[in-house]
């Protein structure tokens, strides 16, 4: 409906904090990472939660319901904090979350939270925060159904237009089941850029391929940074008998 009159807008000038309603049952301590349940309400980090920022205060809602109480949440910023592996090397990198104290360079099941903006010291960084501008990008490339034995030697899949990081590559079965993969017979997995090798899974009985409809995380990645115009490139090498039928390959990055 139209309006008849005027009216009054809250108009937020500063966008460093916000408040939040408190998951049921939550003690929140200030300075932790902070997450979204499944309900919407905020909690200490877990690992794959939506981040949303870091506790500007205490809020304790240990006896209460959701929205009992709210916690005063920082949005944006730069923060101060230790980061196990940090280097002068990882200027630009992506940072997640593995619980509401704990960072990570590993995407892997865990929550993107900013990327790295200086490094004071070993293991320590400057982290920025912007929750509401996550910038993680997927690439998707469609592997066809190769037939047994069929190899792709080395296919284009992406082409960087500006630096960035790479922080984690997925296989993704599309509905049907692999066979032929065995020991003497594997189906291997590699990607690829100007760097080098980023990271390349062997499929055999120890390492099944993934079942229909489902995903594999291919693991700790190498040579992640990537500058601009470089090329990520795909190989597939399969046994005599190995053939996984058609699947994705997944490859975020920021």
């Amino acid at each position: 409906m139209a309006l008849t009159k005027n009216r009054d807008v809250d108009h937020y000038i500063d966008q460093e904090l916000r408040t939040f309603q408190v998951a049921a049952a939550k003690h929140i301590y200030k300075g932790a990472f902070l997450g979204l349940n499944s309900s919407g309400y905020v909690q200490p980090l877990t690992a794959g939660d939506p981040f949303v920022g870091i506790a500007y205060e205490e809020a304790d809602n240990s006896a209460g319901a959701s929205g009992a109480i709210k916690v005063r949440v920082y949005t944006l910023g730069d923060f101060d904090l230790t980061l196990t592996g940090a280097a002068i090397a990882s200027l630009g990198r992506p940072v997640f979350a593995s619980a509401d104290d704990t960072l990570t360079f590993a995407a892997a099941g865990n929550s993107y939270v900013g990327t790295v903006q200086d490094v004071p010291a070993t293991n320590e960084i400057i982290l920025r925060i912007d929750p509401p501008r996550a910038k993680i990008k997927t690439v998707t490339h469609v592997v066809e159904d190769l037939a047994a034995g069929a190899d792709i030697a080395a296919r284009a899949i992406h082409h960087f237009g500006a630096a960035g990081w790479l922080v984690a590559a997925r296989v993704v079965n599309q509905s049907t089941a692999a066979a032929g993969i065995d020991n003497s017979n594997t189906c291997v997995v590699a990607i690829a850029t100007d760097a080098g090798t980023v990271v390349s899974t062997t499929f055999n009985v120890t390492t099944a391929f993934p079942t229909s409809n489902a995903r594999f995380d291919m693991g700790a990645l190498s040579n992640a940074q990537v500058r601009a115009n470089y090329i990520m490139t795909l190989a597939v090498t399969n046994g005599a008998t190995a053939n996984p039928g058609p699947f994705l390959v997944e490859v975020d990055y920021v």
